[in-house]
């Protein structure tokens, strides 16, 4: 029922199908300390309950603002009625009402709670990696990338953006990794991809100034050598998001150019990577097993808790020899893989998925929504 949340319901579900990975009731009883499990009912209880309340940040302000002498519980259960029954919000939108959370949201907040209480961080739990690592195999398969493919899932899709550029350079510049560059390089980034690729550019000294925006949709072949062979660029980042016009890009058009020029091909798929979990919707990622990274953010599209971003790389051993530059900035990392692959194994991810691919890309005019079904 998605208007409540039944969490001994749900967890008693997970051990009587998952048994073996011991997700249940009793798995959270022996970890938590009696105080504890009557705190996580008492905000449990605070989410199923609902209860519509608009408050100003000056009147959530105020209620926790707690005199010294309140108890402990009276305390935590004052913060729980502050943060959790209470939307922060202007005067003028008092009469929507409180987000409640739908079944991505609540399987992810119990994955969410088993990562934490178990306190691993990725890779160190091999039940937990197991789940992860299935999940990331299935949807490699379904990319459609052969033997020797690597992925991982990092905190964010920005931070997946700046790994992916690593092994962009890493692939036409190897030196690079030692001694540096001694000359200026670019990246051509579609103008509707999202402000990560600057963000990248900026972390990794290429410069904002040396990504070079288009729009691929009317972007000649000619035009893109010339851009080329003017400039020294080792990335092309094609976006595969509806634009607020409602195109996407169209890069495939440029496949033997990129791969003439040894050019990495990175696609920021974000939400619209979501259309390879629907069988009813995958065809229209057939051009993504022909680019050399993607990203994908679950939390946006499915509704998961943050975060939930996978890096895919055709190439696993870009991924394994950028490691040693990025593994101290992902150390403390958790094992988002669970979410998505917990709600797979409950819900399915097949309906989800397709809903948000039609509401993307197909809610709009038949002759628009033409151009994404097949003849």
């Amino acid at each position: 029922n998605s208007q409540n949340f039944d969490f001994r319901g749900l967890s008693s579900g997970i051990n009587a199908e998952y048994g073996e990975l011991n997700l249940s009731v009793s798995f959270f009883h022996e970890n938590m300390s009696c105080s504890f499990r009557e705190r996580v009912e008492v905000l449990l209880q605070a989410f199923e309950d609902g209860k519509k309340a608009c408050s100003s940040s000056d009147d959530i302000k105020e209620k926790l603002s707690l005199s010294e002498d309140t108890g402990k519980e009276e305390r935590f259960r004052a913060v729980v009625e502050a943060l959790c029954k209470h939307k922060i919000q202007s005067q003028e939108d008092c009469n929507g009402d409180m987000h409640l959370p739908d079944n991505s949201e609540k399987v992810s907040l119990i994955a969410d709670m088993i990562i934490s209480i178990m306190n691993h961080g990725d890779g160190n739990d091999p039940i937990l990696e197991f789940a992860q690592q299935e999940m990331i195999n299935k949807i490699l398969g379904y990319v459609g990338y052969g033997s020797g493919a690597g992925a991982v899932f990092l905190p964010g899709g920005s931070y997946c953006s700046l790994v992916s550029m690593i092994c962009a350079r890493h692939q036409k510049f190897p030196e690079a990794k030692e001694t540096g560059l001694d000359h200026p390089v670019q990246v051509i980034a579609s103008k509707h991809a999202s402000d990560s690729t600057d963000q990248g550019a900026l972390m990794m000294g290429v410069g904002t100034n040396n990504v070079i925006k288009v729009d691929f949709n009317t972007l000649t072949p000619r035009e893109l050598v010339d851009i080329i062979e003017k400039n020294d660029i080792f990335m092309i980042v094609s976006s595969f998001e509806v634009a607020d016009d409602g195109s996407v890009d169209t890069i495939d058009k440029f496949s033997k150019i990129m791969r003439k020029y040894n050019i990495w091909h990175h696609i920021d798929t974000r939400e619209g990577g979501a259309a390879l979990l629907s069988e009813k919707y995958r065809y229209l990622t057939d051009i993504f097993q022909d680019a050399d990274s993607l990203t994908i953010d679950f939390h946006t599209c499915l509704n998961l808790n943050q975060q939930s971003s996978l890096l895919l790389v055709k190439n696993g051993e870009h991924l394994t020899s950028c490691s040693s530059i990025t593994k101290p900035f992902q150390s403390g990392r958790k094992t988002d893989g669970l979410k998505l692959w917990l709600y797979d194994q409950l819900d399915g991810l097949e309906e989800p998925a397709s809903d948000f691919i039609w509401n993307t890309f197909f809610q709009r005019s038949d002759e628009e929504a033409s151009d994404y079904v097949p003849e």
